[in-house]
């Protein structure tokens, strides 16, 4: 495997699930979103566009999807239903879009460095759920409730820095 193709495979992989999320508020359809984000990829390797920087190249993986989910409804939507999604897409809005999505790619990247019944419990948490509630869906007491929560989180500022905190609260 080339440098190319593990570079592209590395961004692949950390962007494609937001990215699909992302495209999903604009399509509504989960299969769709996937297509269109594919060929975001698909264009990216076959242009050979070199980033010099990772925020250029969020910047453009973002734009991208925008205008190909735009597109999407221009060939495949009523004209009113292009307007609604055009709207929807407003430059507050879509960077609103963009912070919110790009804030779970990395605390979903933190997450998974925990263990899985630590990870299990703070999605659980940031959904709304209750130590109690917690343990009885997993099985096991309130007190190791607590303990992995309070270890996860240590885990996590250490890993995110003063950045979790701002992270928390944007998911809740």
């Amino acid at each position: 495997m080339t440098n190319k193709s593990k570079m592209f495979k590395n961004i692949f992989y950390k962007y494609f699930n937001s990215l699909t999320v992302f495209a999903k508020k604009f399509v509504d359809n989960e299969e769709q979103a996937r297509d269109l984000v594919q060929e975001v990829f698909i264009k990216i390797w076959e242009s050979n566009t070199d980033f010099n920087s990772e925020i250029a190249l969020k910047t453009y993986l973002y734009f991208s999807t925008k205008n190909i989910c735009i597109d999407y409804y221009r060939k495949n939507k009523e004209i009113s239903l292009v307007e609604e999604k055009e709207d929807i897409l407003c430059e507050d809005n879509y960077l609103n879009e963009i912070i919110k999505e790009e804030t779970y790619r990395i605390l979903d990247e933190a997450l998974d460095t925990l263990g899985d019944q630590s990870k299990k419990i703070i999605k659980m948490t940031m959904q709304g759920y209750s130590n109690k509630e917690v343990a009885s869906s997993i099985g096991i007491s309130l007190n190791t409730v607590k303990t992995l929560k309070l270890r996860a989180y240590k885990k996590l500022k250490t890993i995110l820095g003063n950045e979790l905190i701002v992270m928390l609260i944007a998911c809740i």
